[in-house]
């Protein structure tokens, strides 16, 4: 285990020093840290640039909306970026916010597509980069305009599904390889998925940004009026649109009467399919499974954070740096899911930590899976 600082920046590592070293030599963003633009410092203003520059991204092109009916009948879907690479170009995975999509995150999927299609052969080192990498992004259901076909809901979302997602992904690249990103509570969906697979993932290498650890308890910890603000859209988001299949279920009204997002939480169980609110923490909490994730993976946090505070990384700190080939890039500032930097904090840091990240673990893997 080992840990390093620089402007801003302090980045933690696993049990695997070599892999730590390695990924901090092979990636600029981590080893240069973090400097925010001067007047965007405050959390609230990274938060709200966030949403600026949402609003002023256009849609991206999806190259097909491939959607996916589940076992239960639910309806989940993927929307592809980058079909026309090569059949063998990696694959990276996208796993949205808590009430968003992958149009919602429309900087970031833009800005990860023009970034790795600038680095075109990768310095002329990996020729299964040629053509650039394909980009599929996991909606979940209720999300994306897709319709609730079945009687269940869950913020966190379902492994069962994403499993479902990627065997999609798998199908349409075959022989490709699989990398993936998490935003928000995206991210807890991932690592909940890296922990049930263990050795057995079918990603190669994993970004968690901005996760919120054990959903026991932290919620009790978001800032008071980010709590009340998202408690209202979860409400409306989950809950409110879904009262014609969701209403006739015991639980609903309590639900829907939530006043914070620990008492909605504790509350969700039978609409999320659960005998009780500990069954829905045990089979839904990525903290629960965290100890048994084998694939390399980079997470990413802000100490300044409103919603995924720092309270949260620490108290974790130990845990997580018992996992191989893990490495925590914990900032100074950053906010929520922001990290932007330059003159007009028109780019984000953590955009470039992903790409640094992705592409590093690509190379530093090789074909095996297994090299420093």
């Amino acid at each position: 285990m080992s840990s390093s600082r620089t402007h801003g920046l302090t980045c933690h590592g696993g049990r695997d020093r070599d892999w730590h070293h390695a990924v901090l030599d092979a990636c600029p963003s981590l080893r240069d840290g973090y400097r925010p633009t001067r007047w965007a410092r405050n959390a609230h203003v990274q938060n709200l640039l966030t949403m600026v520059h949402e609003r002023r991204t256009p849609l991206p092109s999806w190259d097909l909306d491939e959607r996916l009916e589940m076992s239960d009948g639910g309806t989940v879907s993927v929307q592809w970026l980058g079909l026309d690479a090569p059949s063998s170009a990696p694959v990276v995975v996208v796993l949205h916010t808590l009430c968003g999509s992958a149009d919602g995150l429309r900087r970031f999927v833009l800005s990860l597509q023009r970034s790795l299609r600038a680095l075109g052969l990768d310095g002329g080192m990996d020729r299964r980069l040629d053509g650039g990498w394909t980009i599929a992004a996991c909606n979940r259901r209720g999300h994306a305009g897709l319709p609730l076909t079945a009687p269940v809901v869950n913020t966190m979302g379902s492994t069962a599904d994403l499993r479902s997602q990627l065997a999609a992904i798998e199908a349409r690249r075959p022989g490709a390889l699989l990398y993936a990103v998490g935003v928000s509570a995206g991210s807890g969906l991932l690592v909940r998925y890296l922990g049930e697979q263990g050795s057995q993932s079918r990603l190669r290498a994993a970004v968690a940004l901005c996760p919120a650890y054990d959903i026991r308890d932290a919620f009790d910890f978001v800032h008071p009026r980010y709590d009340a603000y998202l408690t209202r859209r979860v409400v409306e988001f989950f809950l409110a649109r879904n009262r014609s299949v969701l209403g006739g279920i015991a639980g609903y009204e309590a639900c829907a009467a939530s006043r914070s997002m620990s008492e909605f939480h504790a509350c969700l169980y039978p609409l999320a399919g659960y005998t009780s609110a500990e069954a829905y923490f045990s089979g839904s909490n990525p903290m629960e499974v965290a100890l048994d994730v084998a694939t390399p993976t980079l997470v990413i946090n802000a100490a300044d954070d409103p919603v995924c505070v720092e309270r949260n990384v620490h108290h974790h700190l130990g845990d997580l740096q018992t996992l191989p080939r893990m490495t925590l890039a914990l900032t100074r500032h950053g906010g929520h899911c922001g990290f932007y930097e330059g003159p007009l904090a028109g780019q984000s840091w953590s955009d470039r930590a992903v790409v640094d990240y992705l592409t590093a673990a690509h190379r530093l893997l090789g074909e095996s899976g297994r090299s420093v």
